[in-house]
């Protein structure tokens, strides 16, 4: 195969990086019975019960068809109950059940393991670039379309 005449930019190696450290937490994650487009919203819903599926779309750049289908997922496996907002009915809360806040500490481990094992990359790779200066950057980035 020839080689990619762009494999050395810094998008093609953001998205390769990105897809592959899914996979990884997908690995983690998998005896769990959730996903990694799951986990943000076991890890949002223990921190922030009651939250808005809007504002979990708000929350972290998702699209709301995307939100919508990964929260009704997760109804659906027992983790998460949706109710009717007692002050406005166009609105659902959200919140883990007993069996969402069982699994809370399971995905928040799975997570912190994914988080050493890219910060060793960082450290093994540059040696003196800290985590914090390697989010910087990445949320520098994020700011581009703004």
């Amino acid at each position: 195969m020839i080689p990619d005449k762009n494999d050395q930019t810094i998008i093609k190696q953001l998205h390769v990086a990105s897809n592959i450290a899914l996979r990884v937490l997908d690995l983690r994650l998998k005896p769990l019975g959730v996903t990694s487009s799951q986990y943000f919203f076991v890890l949002k819903l223990h921190d922030d019960p009651g939250v808005t599926q809007d504002q979990l779309v708000r929350a972290d750049s998702r699209h709301q068809s995307n939100v919508n289908r990964e929260i009704a997922r997760l109804v659906n496996l027992g983790l998460v109950d949706k109710r009717q907002s007692a002050t406005d009915g166009r609105r659902y809360e959200l919140r883990l059940t007993k069996a969402g806040e069982a699994l809370y500490p399971k995905v928040k481990a799975a997570l912190d393991a994914e988080e050493k094992a890219l910060s060793e990359c960082l450290t093994a790779a540059a040696g003196r670039v800290t985590q914090q200066d390697f989010l910087a950057v990445l949320h520098q980035i994020a700011q581009l379309d703004k």
